[in-house]
């Protein structure tokens, strides 16, 4: 942070309160600091700033110009971590719960009673001997300055946001592109058991045709199986053949040993004993 008297080496807790970060850093892109002044001393508290110097003063008496890098207020993100303890602490200005915008302030000791009141993104990690210099400036009846001190800029050196929006970009691209892999295999897998499916329904279409054909005759016999019938008639015929000559043939008479039998008698048949 780049003032008239010097620099502010300042180190933000993105991963904390990435809300509050991403506004501070988004407003320091747009430049949005440039030219703005310190307007709020206090000795042995704090000194406020980031106060749009295009800002006026409405009939509700807000200040238009001083919005968020959304345009509107945003909620407070507290954590137990981030406490305003000792000197160098950054913290956002409000008007009270979720209304923080743009303005912030650094502390010059510890503020304990404003834990969960104010939103504690940073702190200064070079410059405190900047810090204690900005303190001893005197201020008038309303807090205010009596030596101007000005923000020339604010440069972000790492934006920690951009960095965790590529990241997220490229996470949901390979998303992207693993599901449209996935849907186009079960495309193709569909696909194929469709093409499968057809094949066995046409076997089995065959297969049913050809056994109905069966009890068809003359033409609509099919060539194969009309000459497979015609050969297992030959064939039964020829079996038929064999039977029938092999059953034909009388065996040879082979002479009896026994006596001849006697002539006839006159006692006829039995039947009238």
């Amino acid at each position: 942070l780049r003032t008239n008297l010097g620099d502010l080496g300042l180190e933000l807790h993105c991963d904390i309160a990435p809300k509050t970060c991403m506004n501070f850093i988004g407003l320091a892109e747009a430049k949005k600091y440039n030219g703005s002044v310190f307007h709020r001393l206090i000795k042995n508290f704090m000194i406020q700033g980031g106060k749009s110097p295009t800002s006026k003063k409405s009939n509700g008496g807000a200040n238009t110009g001083d919005g968020s890098l959304w345009g509107e207020p945003f909620e407070d993100e507290f954590d137990d971590r981030l406490v305003h303890s000792g000197p160098g602490i950054l913290s956002m200005a409000n008007a009270g719960p979720k209304t923080n915008k743009r303005q912030f302030f650094l502390t010059f000791k510890s503020c304990q009673h404003l834990d969960r009141k104010h939103s504690v993104f940073g702190k200064v990690v070079q410059g405190m001997e900047l810090l204690q210099s900005m303190e001893g400036i005197p201020a008038d009846k309303k807090d205010r300055p009596l030596e101007e001190i000005k923000i020339i800029s604010v440069d972000v050196l790492v934006n920690p946001v951009k960095e965790a929006e590529e990241k997220e970009r490229v996470r949901i691209e390979e998303r992207v592109a693993a599901r449209e892999r996935k849907d186009a295999t079960k495309r193709t897998s569909a696909l194929g058991k469709v093409k499968k499916a057809d094949k066995a329904g046409a076997l089995q279409q065959v297969s049913n045709e050809r056994s109905q054909s069966t009890n068809s005759i003359g033409k609509y016999l099919p060539k194969a199986l009309l000459n497979s019938a015609e050969l297992e008639v030959n064939q039964a015929k020829k079996n038929k053949e064999k039977a029938t000559n092999s059953s034909s043939k009388t065996p040879a008479m082979i002479p009896s040993r026994l006596p001849p039998p006697p002539k006839k008698t006159t006692f006829g048949n039995f039947s009238g004993w």
